[in-house]
């Protein structure tokens, strides 16, 4: 498993910083929470590819289809945001493999994920069920294997207390 402090501040915190040059709304105590949650929840930091054999790839745990979704259906139309991702990626070319490969390309496309969605994040970065919720909503989904509580539990389990 990464170390989740490094994580935070050598992955997470940088990424939301570059993200931050399209809007610095993208940028907050709960989007990093909300990252480092979801990461912990999604792959324990450990997985590269989804166990079981599904299609989702990386520490985030993104699927192929979502990747490229976010590309010809919101990013296409935010040229500046799309120019950021685009800095992120390796070698500046966009492919679902470095959600594997590329640590800060698979945190920005989480948190674009999150970004796209209507509704304002948590305002409270230290309330892990609301996040969670909000994870659970946007990211999992009604139909997805996760429970909030297992969110906060892994939080818990492995951050500690934000």
């Amino acid at each position: 498993m990464l170390d989740v402090q490094q994580f935070r501040t050598l992955v997470v915190q940088p990424t939301l910083h570059t993200l931050s040059t399209y809007n610095q709304a993208i940028n907050t105590p709960s989007a990093e929470n909300l990252l480092v949650g979801t990461a912990m929840q999604e792959s324990h930091l450990t997985y590269l590819a989804q166990l079981g054999g599904g299609p989702a790839l990386g520490v985030m745990q993104i699927e192929p289809n979502t990747h490229d979704d976010v590309w010809t259906n919101y990013l296409a139309y935010r040229p500046d945001l799309a120019d950021v991702m685009s800095g992120l990626a390796t070698g500046g070319k966009q492919t679902a493999r470095d959600l594997i490969t590329n640590l800060a390309y698979s945190v920005a496309m989480a948190r674009v994920i999150f970004w796209r969605q209507p509704g304002a994040l948590p305002s409270d970065a230290t309330d892990l069920e609301a996040l969670a919720q909000y994870w659970k909503t946007h990211y999992n989904t009604a139909g997805g294997a996760g429970t909030t509580q297992e969110w906060v539990s892994n939080y818990q389990k492995f951050v500690g207390t934000p």
